[in-house]
């Protein structure tokens, strides 16, 4: 249980280092041509979005395991992850953005669940290190919120933190149709 509650506290504090507690977010394109999009609204606030909200607002997303997630990186095949928690604020508080790509994204998004009870619960360290490795310069993973475009096994297009817009989701789905 101890162990639990200090795994739960250190990927928080991850979170707030990588992320950053003001929400500043890291976007690494592959292209960098601005597109058109419809700006939103966002009726929620962090303060509002529960873990509840936060799972209803990625309804529609895959959900895979560390495993899959791997086998799915092995396979060169080009797949768009989100990876992300429920106890994550800034997840929580990009979350009303993902509601709003997936209503309109015409493929699959897979979810990473990097929560304390999620996808790294029962991994092995070299699966967990695995992971990391999947995630090579210029694109370091740096947390929570993050959504990669992944083709031929490598990151292509990604972008990181709570103030990822739309824009920035229908970018990474532009970069993966080159």
């Amino acid at each position: 249980m101890k162990k639990r509650m200090i795994f739960a506290a250190t990927l928080t504090l991850m979170c707030s280092f990588f992320v950053g507690i003001g929400g500043n977010a890291v976007h690494v394109y592959a292209a960098t041509q601005p597109i058109s999009s419809e700006p939103i609204t966002l009726s929620q606030t962090t303060a509002t979005i529960t873990e509840s909200d936060y799972e209803k607002n990625i309804k529609g997303v895959n959900r895979i395991s560390l495993k899959k997630y791997l086998s799915k990186v092995n396979s060169g095949k080009k797949f768009i992850v989100f990876i992300g928690f429920k106890q994550c604020s800034h997840c929580r508080k990009f979350s009303p953005i993902m509601n709003q790509f997936l209503k309109n994204v015409n493929q699959p998004i897979y979810y990473l669940d990097y929560g304390p009870t999620g996808a790294f619960k029962n991994a092995s360290q070299e699966e967990k290190n695995d992971f990391y490795n999947t995630f090579t310069k210029p694109y370091k993973f740096l947390g929570s919120p993050t959504v990669a475009l992944f083709s031929n096994g490598k990151v292509v297009s990604m972008t990181v933190g709570d103030d990822t817009t739309l824009a920035d989701l229908n970018q990474l789905v532009s970069d993966g149709e080159k």
